[in-house]
């Protein structure tokens, strides 16, 4: 999720991504490698499609394939139609489409994980470009993904998925209070009820616990009174997170806590958990640990992390705040709930956010980057660019081959 320390006197591109503004410590700079919010290349995900533009002109044709009885077909058919929705805002096509889209994802759970996997991803990207339009078409894909969340038998990556579909769909589209409570205790039972081992290839539960927590938490905005009395009385429960084996697990319970913190003080000014000081003091540890059974890495990471999440609660400092670069604006994350949205949108999107934030209207709006920026007749795109260059390289080859010749006949 963060970059890697690779050689530092190799040449690379400039970094793009999150800027993390605030107090600046001693080792800042070798904490790079902990930043959790990240655009990922789309390449990672792009399996053995080749050409873009081919996704982009046969989506009417896979969403057909989508549909098959052949399963390979099917899977197939999904994961290009799903790349094409990541990578490109399709207004038209999702307009004409909706309805047979929502359709085809509420059969999610006779599929099998992998094809149940796909179907909630979809659900997700089809919530982002069509936003309140499908509100009336979410109720049966929202009640599947439900299901799948608490199911301890399936796939831990799909039940992940539909955690983080379910949060995004709940906050762009649903405006229902019973379908908004069930998901947030669909939610809460899938964190409270997941145990994550200390193991270094049992990172899938602590993903899903992390998923899970922010999940709740953005859930949690548009609750009525009694989900949110319930999540007040879950704040103890989260705080023994903090000690659990994964560091993804104690990362994100410190992001809860922290956002509760901020949701309580915005809902009932002048809030206090009554164990503000316990929290404190087990951030302090974090910040302070010295287990050698932790990576030096791991620890450096949560020191990163932890160190303004204790200001913060312990009302010492504002909420982290992290600037992401948008073509010409800046997007300033200056809320715990809207940095955990953003980073869930990530999860969603991968490499496809930042095309995404410049055209697309839904998430444009959840932003608050305002309108989409009218495009001026003086910008030339990539393409063109890259034409003119190239005509113009060939052109002075050109000239230097014939000078060339000249210089060669004279003796």
């Amino acid at each position: 999720m963060g970059k890697s320390k690779g050689n530092k006197n190799k040449d690379k591109d400039a970094y793009a991504g999150p800027i993390k503004s605030g107090r600046r410590e001693s080792d800042s700079d070798d904490s790079e490698g902990s930043a959790f919010t990240y655009n990922e290349d789309m390449q990672s995900i792009m399996g053995d499609v080749e050409d873009m533009d081919d996704v982009y002109d046969q989506l009417v044709d896979n969403l057909e394939r989508a549909q098959n009885k052949n399963a390979t077909t099917r899977l197939d058919g999904l994961h290009r139609v799903n790349l094409a929705l990541r990578a490109k805002n399709v207004p038209e096509f999702i307009g004409r489409n909706k309805e047979t889209m929502m359709s085809v994802a509420a059969r999610m759970g006779n599929k099998t994980d992998s094809e149940a996997h796909l179907l909630a991803t979809l659900v997700g990207l089809v919530a982002v470009q069509a936003g309140e339009e499908i509100s009336d078409l979410i109720a049966e894909p929202m009640s599947q993904m439900r299901t799948i969340l608490m199911d301890a038998s399936r796939c831990v990556s799909l039940r992940t998925t539909c955690a983080n579909s379910l949060a995004i769909v709940t906050r762009i589209c649903c405006s229902e209070d019973d379908q908004v409570s069930a998901n947030a205790k669909a939610c809460r039972f899938a964190w409270a009820n997941t145990k994550v081992s200390g193991s270094a290839n049992d990172d899938g539960h602590a993903k899903l616990v992390a998923t899970s927590l922010a999940a709740w938490c953005i859930i949690t905005l548009d609750a009525d009174f009694q989900t949110i009395n319930e999540a007040v009385a879950d704040q103890p429960k989260i705080v023994t997170i903090l000690s659990s084996n994964q560091l993804e697990a104690r990362l994100a319970a410190a992001e809860t806590l922290a956002f509760l913190h901020e949701f309580m003080q915005d809902t009932r000014p002048g809030f206090r958990f009554p164990n503000k000081e316990h929290v404190l003091d087990l951030l302090d540890g974090m910040m302070n640990d010295c287990s050698k059974k932790k990576t030096k890495k791991d620890k450096r990471a949560q020191r990163y992390a932890v160190r303004d999440i204790r200001a913060f609660i312990a009302d010492e400092d504002d909420a982290p705040e992290v600037s992401v670069k948008i073509g010409s604006q800046t997007l300033s994350l200056d809320s715990c709930g809207i940095k955990m949205f953003y980073d869930m949108t990530c999860d969603l999107l991968h490499g496809g956010l930042a095309q995404q934030l410049l055209t697309n209207e839904v998430l444009r709006e959840v932003f608050d980057l305002g309108p989409v920026p009218l495009e001026s007749e003086g910008t030339v795109n990539k393409q063109t660019r890259l034409a003119v260059h190239d005509a113009a390289d060939k052109h002075r080859n050109q000239v230097r081959g014939k000078q060339r010749d000249k210089r060669s006949a004279v003796y």
